[in-house]
């Protein structure tokens, strides 16, 4: 019984109009509200915008990005020849698992990716801003008859410059390194440089087109008495 009055109590308190109901009359001066409401100044914004306008902007923008990307920083014309090697051995960070669940190799194994397969190719690093590079990344996919039977599919890599434009010259697919990644990860840091495979790392050779003299080395056009060679990883 007394729960049952507690809450009859309770409903007429929150029902009665004259509890909260009270005019108390206004206080001080009253002023209209004068910002506007969100909704109304999206809905405004949105009135004010030209929909294919905006569209065709939009368009553009991605197109421009794609025929001019932004040059990878820090990558400079080579000054000096350089020959280095890269390991390519990085550190699994977890556990390589095939379709079938079987655990093919644990967290922190070191995997070297040559072990498994051949880099049948060479990879080019271009500048494509700078015509002289241009001339002599066509030397090099020109240099040497390829048999069909064994044929290197070389890829053209640009550090800066239009992918379309440089492809339209040469009449080979190029690609360019987003965000420096490749260059990063092979420590390049001059071009042109060229990068394949040599044993189980990667040889990688930067060229300073302004050294180049006689006595090439065949197939690299780097002349031997200028080679900065540093030691293997």
């Amino acid at each position: 019984m007394k729960k049952a009055g507690i809450a009859i109590v309770l409903y007429v308190f929150i029902l009665s109009n004259s509890v909260l109901g009270k005019d108390f009359g206004n206080r001080g001066a009253n002023y209209p509200v004068a910002e506007e409401s969100i909704l109304l100044m999206f809905q405004k914004k949105l009135g004010a915008l030209d929909l294919k306008k905006e569209e065709e902007r939009m368009r553009k923008a991605a197109e421009e990005r794609v025929r001019n990307p932004i040059p990878v920083f820090g990558i400079r014309p080579a000054k000096e020849t350089r020959e280095f090697w890269h390991d390519p051995t990085y550190i699994l960070t977890e556990d390589a698992v095939l379709p079938c669940g079987r655990v093919l190799y644990r967290a922190g194994t070191a995997v070297n990716p040559l072990d498994y397969m051949d880099l049948d190719r060479r990879l080019f690093f271009v500048d494509g801003r700078e015509e002289k590079q241009v001339e002599w990344l066509k030397g090099q996919l020109l240099l040497e008859e390829r048999s069909f039977d064994k044929k290197i599919e070389d890829r053209i890599i640009l550090v800066s410059g239009s992918p379309p434009e440089i492809q339209d010259k040469l009449g080979f697919e190029v690609y360019f390194d987003q965000a420096g990644e490749l260059t990063t990860r092979f420590g390049i840091k001059g071009s042109p440089a060229l990068a394949e495979q040599d044993g189980k790392k990667l040889k990688i050779v930067e060229v300073a087109l302004d050294e180049e003299e006689a006595g090439l080395v065949p197939g690299t056009h780097l002349n031997k008495k200028k080679v900065i060679n540093h030691e293997r990883n």
